[in-house]
């Protein structure tokens, strides 16, 4: 399964385009790469700080309020030079990530972040937990081919609120009840 733009483009055209592509994107991720867990977030870099919209976890990473923003290797990878960031092993990700330890604790060893840009900046990331090892050359190629779908569901979501939207459906009724 790869990237159907015609797909995309109908999806976007529907109600709740944000939350049904960024569904259409998981299922595409899904499939071409599996992977052990998935959040995503927006970033406001005119205030350095970014907030988790989306998680498979939300007990281990639950959708909350912004935080800032660490200039960090992940920073100067991803925000600075808008590339994908990824990593193979826990000793990796700990020397970028504070969490290194509960992403180990929850049974996960390398990562991959695929960026949302647009404009020429970042405006969210699709964040990637697998096992060690998951995230080789071949399996991060594959999941690059699905970067407009990741840079469409943000672009989306930046058409609703920006304080406050997720890509969870529960979330969709309840900022537009209207249209439930």
């Amino acid at each position: 399964m790869s990237c159907d733009m015609t797909a995309l483009f109908r999806l976007a055209a529907e109600p709740y385009a944000a939350r049904r592509v960024f569904a259409y994107l998981l299922d595409g991720l899904n499939a071409e790469i599996g992977k052990g867990l998935t959040t995503a977030s927006v970033y406001d870099l005119s205030r350095m700080r970014s907030r988790r919209v989306f998680s498979e976890n939300v007990e281990a990473y639950a959708l909350g309020g912004f935080k800032p923003l660490e200039r960090n290797r992940y920073y100067e990878t991803v925000i600075a030079s808008n590339r994908h960031f990824s990593t193979t092993t826990i000793e990796q990700i700990a020397e970028v990530f504070f969490d290194w330890e509960k992403i180990r604790d929850l049974g996960f060893e390398s990562n991959m972040n695929l960026p949302a840009i647009a404009d020429g900046r970042v405006i969210g990331t699709v964040n990637l937990l697998g096992p060690r090892g998951h995230f080789t050359q071949e399996t991060v190629a594959r999941a690059l081919a699905w970067q407009p779908a990741v840079t469409a569901a943000f672009l989306l979501l930046n058409l609703e609120d920006t304080e406050t939207a997720t890509f969870h459906p529960d979330t969709a009724r309840a900022a537009r009840p209207d249209q439930a």
